[in-house]
C-alpha cells in the first residue's frame, strides 16, 4: 500500500496533467461546434438559418470533414453575408427601400468567397458513371 506520510510531502510534485489523445474538451466552442457562434443564443431563427447555411455550404464543398480551418471561416463568412442578403430580399418584397448597390455587392462577395471552396468540393466528389458503364452495371446485376 501507499505510505500516507510520504504521499503528500512538500518534495512531491503533482503528476503532470495529461489529456486523452483526441480529447475535445480543451478546444474552443468554434472548434467543437464549428457552425455555432459563441455568445449567441443558437436557438434563434437567424442562428438556425446560419447553421443550416453553413452545413449546406460545407456539404457543397465536399463535406465539413474535408474543409481546412480557413475554408470553414470562409463558409461562416459566406453564411453571414447570405443572411444579410436574405434580409435585404425580405425588405424588398415587403416594399421597403433597399440599397441595390449593397445587395449586388453582397451577392458578388458570396460568390467570390464560395467559388474556390465549391470548386475544390467538386474535385472531391466521385465522377458520375457514363451511360455505357451504367447500363453494363445494371445488366450485370440483372443476370
Amino acid at each position: 500500500m501507499h505510505d500516507v506520510r510520504t504521499a503528500f510531502t512538500s518534495t512531491s510534485q503533482p503528476a503532470p496533467h495529461k489529456r486523452a489523445p483526441g480529447s475535445i474538451t480543451n478546444r474552443s466552442v468554434i472548434s467543437n461546434r464549428p457552425w455555432c457562434l459563441p455568445g449567441v443564443d443558437n436557438r434563434l431563427p437567424q442562428a438556425r438559418r446560419f447553421r443550416d447555411l453553413c452545413k449546406q455550404f460545407a456539404q457543397d464543398a465536399g463535406g465539413a470533414e474535408h474543409l481546412t480551418e480557413a475554408e470553414r471561416a470562409h463558409v461562416r463568412q459566406a453564411a453571414m453575408l447570405t443572411l444579410r442578403a436574405e434580409a435585404l430580399q425580405n425588405a424588398q418584397v415587403l416594399g421597403e427601400l433597399v440599397d441595390g448597390d449593397e445587395a449586388i455587392r453582397l451577392s458578388s462577395e458570396i460568390r467570390r468567397i464560395l467559388a474556390p471552396i465549391i470548386a475544390k468540393g467538386v474535385d472531391r466528389k466521385p465522377a458520375a458513371p457514363d451511360l455505357q458503364s451504367y447500363i453494363a452495371q445494371r445488366e450485370g446485376r440483372a443476370a
